[in-house]
């Protein structure tokens, strides 16, 4: 009788777990659509952030075209070094394979 109630009250708990889980799962979503704190809702927040990101990236473009081109290309001088320097380390290493 004793092994009996010890499955009894195991059955029990997993079923009372298995209840539970499902009770918070429903609650939360529950929540989540009333309140409108679902990521898909599309709330202010969202067109505000939406709002000035597009006002920076326009701000980004007009500063470009007003930029000269021997400014634009010495701040990406740096990176065409890098560039021809890999690639020269690239050839050096071709030509060490193709004896």
């Amino acid at each position: 009788m004793k092994r009996i109630w010890e499955v009894i009250k195991k059955i029990f708990i997993w079923l009372g777990a298995v209840f539970s889980a499902i009770f918070v799962v429903l609650f939360m979503k529950d929540c989540r659509v009333e309140h409108g704190n679902d990521i898909g809702c599309g709330d202010d927040k969202t067109e505000d952030i939406n709002a000035k990101a597009a006002k920076k990236r326009e701000e980004a473009v007009e500063r470009i075209s007003r930029a000269d081109a021997r400014s634009i290309c010495e701040g990406y001088g740096t990176v065409c070094d890098t560039i021809a320097d890999g690639k020269e380390r690239f050839r050096r290493r071709c030509k060490r394979t193709d004896n």
